[in-house]
């Protein structure tokens, strides 16, 4: 589980839409994630904690950072910076969201264990 800035911010700024954005991810539309002139700004501010999310995700699946953007649905259209930050700053958010969501799905089912009786 990375923790850093950009995961700080998501948290902060999305905590309502976490798992709309896990279930649906950010091409939904979401506020502060829309266009790209919001999102080129996230990946300038948050450039290194987005580097560090993509890595993780990649070496989990034993590819290189690019590999894994290379993956990506949208990834066949990116002719421009702007499109490529969006995306990197897409997944990253997505990866956040999946996370926050699985972390409190799993404390809810610690918190309320089904009981079976034989």
């Amino acid at each position: 589980m990375i923790t850093n800035s950009f995961t700080d911010y998501v948290k902060a700024n999305h905590s309502e839409d976490l798992a709309d954005i896990a279930r649906h991810g950010c091409s939904s539309g979401f506020s502060g994630l829309a266009y790209y002139t919001e999102t080129v700004a996230l990946f300038d501010k948050y450039r290194d904690d987005i580097f560090e999310i993509l890595g993780e995700m990649a070496d989990s699946m034993g590819q290189t950072i690019l590999e894994l953007v290379a993956s990506f649905n949208g990834a066949e259209d990116v002719g421009s910076f702007e499109q490529f930050a969006n995306l990197c700053v897409w997944a990253a958010v997505e990866e956040i969201a999946r996370q926050e969501t699985d972390k409190t799905e799993n404390n809810e089912e610690v918190e309320n264990p089904e009981i079976f009786v034989d």
